[in-house]
């Protein structure tokens, strides 16, 4: 297990204006420009293959159906794989097949997460995602209601100084006392489980953030709203 924020989140810097580099969890950085390359767990019963992931917020993906074919998602055929992404506001999931019409009116907002699921027909395994980050942007938690609303995938950047969920708690001022507390929830998509932890335990500082993933955000007591967590 990697134990400490700088050997979680391996950094280097290199010269001004080369692309970032992020491959097997390490990131090489420089003018906050990324190429990472994310596995990606093909589907199977239940929440298996489910994988949330996250996206820099300046990205060249103006749609779903651009993020499947620049990054070989199947697009194609009977089988394709599916983009998701859950409106906070109303609790609802909307989903879109690779390469349908569907795919280039989803939804689609800078900072969030969605969920890929790839079938294991034409699973690439691995795609490369590009962009840069944002440090402007701003997120608005919503105060968590009954069903899914409330509950908002956050697209941690991959170049953070945030490497668990404790620090996300921090960083957003979410609930840390008290019987009703914010929480973090992740989707390990090769088991299909979920973790959630509450903001201020330790179970919290113990959960730590996967570059290229999402997590989702719950707070009793919003709306919060605030910047991204900074970068290195």
């Amino acid at each position: 297990m990697l134990k400490s924020k700088t050997s979680r989140l391996t950094v280097a810097f290199v010269a001004a204006g080369v692309l970032v580099l992020v491959a097997g969890g390490v990131s090489i950085a420089s003018n906050m420009a990324f190429k990472f390359n994310r596995q990606v767990i093909s589907a199977g019963t239940g929440q298996r293959g489910s994988n949330w992931t996250s996206i820099p917020y300046i990205n060249p993906y103006p749609t779903a159906n651009s993020f499947c074919t620049q990054t070989g998602l199947s697009s194609t055929g009977t089988l394709r794989a599916t983009i998701t992404v859950l409106d906070e506001t109303l609790g609802s999931f909307t989903q879109a097949s690779c390469g349908t019409p569907g795919a280039n009116t989803l939804p689609w907002i800078a900072g969030k997460g969605f969920n890929v699921r790839q079938p294991t027909t034409g699973n690439p395994g691995s795609i490369i995602i590009v962009g840069s980050h944002n440090p402007s942007h701003t997120f608005t938690i919503p105060d968590a209601g009954t069903g899914q609303r409330g509950s908002y995938w956050f697209a941690v950047p991959y170049h953070t100084t945030a490497v668990s969920a404790g620090d996300l708690c921090s960083h957003f001022g979410m609930t840390s006392t008290g019987t009703l507390r914010g929480t973090v929830q992740r989707l390990d998509p090769t088991a299909g489980s979920f973790t959630q932890v509450s903001c201020g335990t330790p179970a919290a500082t113990g959960l730590n953030l996967i570059l290229g993933e999402s997590v989702n955000l719950r707070e009793p007591n919003g709306p919060l709203t605030a910047r991204a967590p900074r970068h290195f």
